[in-house]
């Protein structure tokens, strides 16, 4: 990042304060690890790079609020390595640590996959994304062939909003398109939609985009009855005939999916 004001509001973005626990994966060459030690943070900084994370092990080696871990954060045991460390700077009080990253375009929804479902440890996580698909992600209601299981994934689980965009002229090596920050408040379990499985919800969910352009009631009839989908569907006022892609808004899943016969078969 070659703009550190970018670095600066990525971190404002996640309201990161003096005594805060910050996540940060892939931190490179450590522009945003200054800006979030800057504020007042303890990184606990992820980076797969040998190379890079002795880098920024030796431009910080004077602060002993930083503590960085050579590894691929897709393979990373965060609750086993990442608990323990949580534990020790707060003393075991229930408070919950931050995510603020910059992230390589092509790993973002794998991470948020990852991260999203970690509301009992974080309370926020605020990323660098590729702007398409920050407005993706954030938008709740879009009725598009965009429209996918992740919007889903990312509403059970968070309330998504787009913060602003970053021009590619902000980056070096510079990319072909342009760069957004998005920010995820995490939900606790209890605020979890109340599905009687996550697992099944998400199999239901993937079943009916396997399907995408076929009615709801016709790509999930191995789960259950059409009779059964139907009265789902009518449920939340929506005639049989509609497609995963148009079943608004994202929260309509969640009320479709509190059928028993949906979730469990």
């Amino acid at each position: 990042m070659l703009n550190s004001k970018v670095n600066e509001e990525l971190a404002a973005a996640a309201g990161v304060e003096e005594g805060d626990v910050v996540l940060e994966i892939g931190p490179g060459t450590g522009s945003l690890t200054a800006a979030l030690l800057e504020a007042g943070a303890t990184v606990f900084a992820v980076e797969k790079d040998k190379h890079m994370a002795t880098l920024v092990k030796d431009r910080f080696a004077s602060t002993e609020r930083l503590k960085v871990i050579e590894e691929d954060i897709t393979k990373f045991q965060i609750r086993s390595h990442f608990l323990p460390f949580m534990k020790e700077k707060y003393h075991d009080t229930k408070k919950r640590a931050k995510v603020v990253s910059n992230l390589p375009f092509n790993v973002s929804t794998e991470v948020v996959k990852l991260l999203l479902p970690m509301g009992d440890i974080f309370s926020v996580v605020v990323l660098m994304l590729q702007d398409e698909t920050a407005v993706r992600l954030a938008d709740s209601s879009i009725q598009t062939p965009e429209y996918r299981p992740i919007n889903v994934f990312v509403n059970f689980y968070s309330e998504p909003e787009y913060k602003f965009r970053v021009d590619r002229e902000n980056f070096f090596p510079r990319p072909k398109v342009h760069g957004a920050v998005i920010s995820f408040k995490l939900k606790n379990a209890e605020e979890y939609p109340p599905v009687g499985s996550p697992k099944s919800f998400f199999s239901m969910v993937n079943s009916a985009f396997n399907g995408k352009r076929k009615m709801l009631r016709k790509s999930l009839q191995h789960l259950c009855s059409s009779s059964e989908i139907e009265a789902a569907l009518h449920k939340i006022d929506l005639p049989v005939t509609v497609p995963p892609a148009q079943l608004p808004p994202v929260t309509s899943w969640f009320d479709t999916g509190t059928q028993p016969a949906l979730l469990h078969g």
